[in-house]
This record gives C-alpha cells, structure tokens and sequence, in this order.
C-alpha cells in the first residue's frame, strides 16, 4: 500500500467544486472558473479546495443584483471566503475573484513581512545616500 499525500503538497492539484442553485453550471463555465481559480495558487499552497456556489435570484426589480457567486477556499490553515453580485455569472465571479484574490495576496504578504524574509527597506534607509549628493547650479 502507497503512503497517501498530504492535501496541500506541491504536485497536488486543487479540487474544485462548482455548485448551482436554481441553475445549471454548464461545462465551459466550468472549465473557464478553473482555469481563473488555478491563477490563485501562487499566492499559497495551502488552499488546496474551492467551493464555488452560483446562484440566481429571479426578482425582476432587481436586475444588477440577480446573480451571485461565492468561492469558499479551504485547506490547511483559515478558510477564505469571497461573495459579489452581478448583472452577469461572469461578472459576479471576476467581482468574487478579485475579491478573494485580494485577500489571499494580503496573507501572502503578512506571511512573508512576520518570518522576516523579503523585508522591505525603510524610507529613510533608501534616501539617506541621496542626502550626500548636492547638486549645484551652473550660473
């Protein structure tokens, strides 16, 4: 018997669910929702499962709210969750996806930024040879 890999291991590819309520997700939506989520992996590897939840609200006074979209990622360490709203599925779902891709980069950055690697340099750090040159005017 195999030893079993862990879920978030580097070659393991992310699973993705694609649910609809009161709709059907058709087969290029899904492809084209896997496609923008794998763009997601290289601000962590430890979101390994994304739930995608699409849903549409038939109440004709409210047009620009009618569809939405939620992406729930889970895996090792807290769980991202993402909502929009829009006139469109795909609307909506670029709205979600900047919106949970946001939250994923600025993860990404406190991680870095708190295990001291890639610590950017100060202000004053980066201007203080600059206050040595002195410019002089030719007349």
């Amino acid at each position: 018997m195999e030893p079993r890999k862990p879920r978030d291991s580097p070659d393991n590819e992310m699973e993705i669910v694609v649910t609809g309520r009161n709709i059907d997700a058709p087969a290029h939506y899904r492809a084209h929702i896997a496609l923008r989520l794998a763009r997601l992996k290289r601000y962590s590897s430890h979101v390994v499962h994304f739930d995608v939840m699409i849903d549409h609200e038939k109440n004709p006074r409210r047009p620009k709210t009618s569809h939405r979209v939620e992406i729930t990622g889970s895996g090792r360490g807290p769980t991202m969750r993402a909502e929009a709203y829009g006139p469109d599925f795909s609307a909506a779902f670029e709205l979600a996806l900047g919106k949970l891709a946001e939250r994923l980069r600025r993860t990404h950055d406190r991680r870095l930024m708190h295990h001291g690697r890639h610590n950017p340099t100060s202000v004053a750090s980066a201007t203080a040879p600059l206050a040595s040159i002195h410019t002089t005017d030719p007349d």
